[in-house]
């Protein structure tokens, strides 16, 4: 049975089998489901990739995106089993990425109508360490949905492939983005120059979903959406990130990349919360 997290407003279900994963986000108070989410696609088939074994819910991504450095697609966290306690009112979630050699604790309560992270990362290697850290939450859409993040530039992840945009030319980001018909194509791309560190999904039926981060430890956000392309999926995806771009060899070259040196610690809070 996954640990559970709630209240008269909230249901939250975590498994701690991939990696931490957020399951359920469930507001009782309007009785929906904000998270996509598909479990036939578990457990992890280690044969397959991250997109192979994806399932949805709220991910993270350390210490990468690519598969780089011997490292997993997607990095390791997803594919790690995580100890899971409760302290009080608190799910602490915690463990060891053996390739990577960070330690990853994460500790969730619930509130109102919202969810408290506070995380802590240790590099417990004798090196120093660049990664990526990027939180994943897939969320249920329908057309009209709309996005909304205070970003000044837009830039497309992957033009010609995943991306609409046809080419990676940064542009000025309008502030919000229309979730359009579900037609078996998807959307990536990159926002910068966040004024605040916030995303909201503004559904049809005048719910919102809102992700409140620092950017000084996220300073950029990305967006993946798949309309029914990714195995049918029909997900819009909040990604704060520590890192742009995707590769974290260029985030290195950039200078836009997360680092801890030696025995270096890195704690922050996330909330997410729905209205």
């Amino acid at each position: 049975m996954n640990p559970v997290l709630e209240n008269s407003l909230l249901r939250i279900e975590v498994d701690p089998e991939h990696g931490g994963r957020v399951t359920s986000f469930f507001s009782k108070a309007n009785q929906t489901e904000f998270l996509w989410y598909d479990p036939s696609r578990l457990p992890v088939n280690p044969a397959l990739d991250y997109d192979g074994n994806f399932a949805g819910g709220m991910d993270e991504l350390v210490p990468c995106d690519l598969p780089e450095h011997g490292f997993p697609d997607h990095g390791e966290l997803w594919t790690q089993t995580l100890q899971a306690t409760f302290d009080q009112d608190r799910l602490v979630l915690e463990g060891r990425l053996p390739k990577c050699g960070l330690y990853y604790k994460r500790t969730m309560s619930v509130n109102n109508n919202y969810i408290i992270s506070n995380y802590l990362l240790q590099n417990l290697t004798s090196r120093p360490l660049d990664f990526m850290w990027k939180l994943h939450a897939a969320l249920a859409i329908a057309p009209g949905d709309r996005l909304a993040v205070p970003a000044s530039c837009f830039q497309a992840a992957d033009p010609g492939d995943w991306s609409k945009a046809a080419t990676a030319l940064p542009v000025r980001w309008n502030g919000s983005y229309d979730v359009p018909a579900m037609d078996g194509t998807s959307d990536f791309f990159y926002l910068t120059d966040l004024s605040n560190g916030s995303m909201e999904l503004h559904r049809r039926d005048g719910q919102c979903f809102r992700c409140d981060f620092d950017t000084a430890v996220f300073p950029c956000a990305w967006v993946f959406a798949s309309f029914g392309r990714l195995n049918g999926s029909r997900t819009l995806i909040m990604e704060p990130c520590t890192n742009y771009p995707v590769s974290l060899d260029d985030a290195v070259k950039a200078h836009c990349c997360a680092r801890l040196d030696p025995g270096g610690l890195l704690s922050t809070e996330v909330r997410w919360s729905v209205w």
